[in-house]
């Protein structure tokens, strides 16, 4: 994997365009009401990337420059992206609730604050502790490039999935910055590698669970990864997280996502992606 430079990082760092999508088509074409829950999934996990931010800028942390430089313009992108998945969905027909981050932020799993508390705390007491914060931001952003690429796949809607495309692009830089920052922190330093480990097995639950619930996280996986042929972008994903120092056992992508799927199938019966095909053929012919 090619060397992240935090320079150009920043010099090309903003938020996801959208004003050149065609919003007319979308209006047309609009969201599946599969496609609504998953996107408000989507969104909820990233306009609340600023919460988890706080967990991230602690202790050590905050005395690196390139980890504060790269948080400042990351925080950034993923509001934008929250943003751009609010806009999507009002031209859809699907405004969200006014009142929506407010309610989502108040639902937060007690588990998951919790853990903020304690890894607050944590990351005053070793530097080491800095490798952990950097896997789990890899295994994050891995994990939310792999569903917008599945979805971009999936869905009948053409500006949507050229919105997907655009996030799960930045979604990847993202990754390759905590990747990186978790080598160099682990590659000769086994008490670190232990320590990551240890936290990942422990700890470590699918990106968005907390903010948006067990049941809309077995919702998506239902929906997004039901086989093993949807699941690829998970399996890859986790690959490039086995490539780093003392990570060769993680599979806990897949496994989660299965788990979580078959809970929800237990619970709702068998889910079945839907996309607005008709109308997609429709507006497109209009396009035409």
């Amino acid at each position: 994997m090619a060397e992240f430079n935090i320079h150009r990082f920043l010099e090309l760092a903003g938020g996801v365009r959208i004003d050149d999508l065609d919003w007319a088509l979308c209006r047309r074409i609009g969201v599946s009401d599969v496609e609504e829950r998953i996107l408000k999934y989507m969104g909820d996990t990233e306009s609340h990337t600023i919460i988890y931010m706080r967990d991230l800028l602690a202790g050590h942390s905050t005395r690196d420059p390139e980890i504060t430089s790269f948080l400042s313009a990351w925080v950034y992108e993923e509001l934008c992206h929250g943003r751009a998945i609010s806009r999507l969905l009002a031209e859809s027909g699907r405004p969200e609730e006014a009142d929506r981050y407010t309610r989502v932020t108040e639902g937060s799993s007690l588990r998951e604050i919790v853990e903020a508390a304690l890894s607050q705390g944590a990351a005053y007491l070793t530097p080491r502790f800095i490798a952990l914060h950097m896997t789990w931001g890899a295994i994050n952003e891995a994990t939310a490039a792999a569903a917008y690429q599945t979805l971009e796949r999936r869905t009948a809607n053409p500006v949507l999935a050229k919105l997907l495309n655009r996030m799960a692009r930045q979604e990847r830089r993202h990754f390759s910055f905590y990747w990186h920052q978790a080598k160099k922190r682990m590659e000769n330093d086994r008490i670190a590698r232990a320590l990551v480990s240890f936290g990942i097995k422990h700890f470590w639950t699918p990106v968005g669970s907390g903010v948006g619930g067990g049941d809309n996280m077995g919702f998506l996986a239902a929906h997004l990864f039901p086989d093993e042929e949807t699941m690829v972008p998970l399996k890859q994903a986790e690959r490039s997280i086995q490539d780093l120092p003392g990570m060769e056992w993680f599979t806990m992508l897949t496994t989660a996502s299965r788990q979580v799927a078959a809970n929800y199938i237990a619970i709702h019966g068998p889910a079945r992606f839907v996309t607005n095909d008709a109308q997609a053929a429709e507006a497109l012919a209009v396009a035409g």
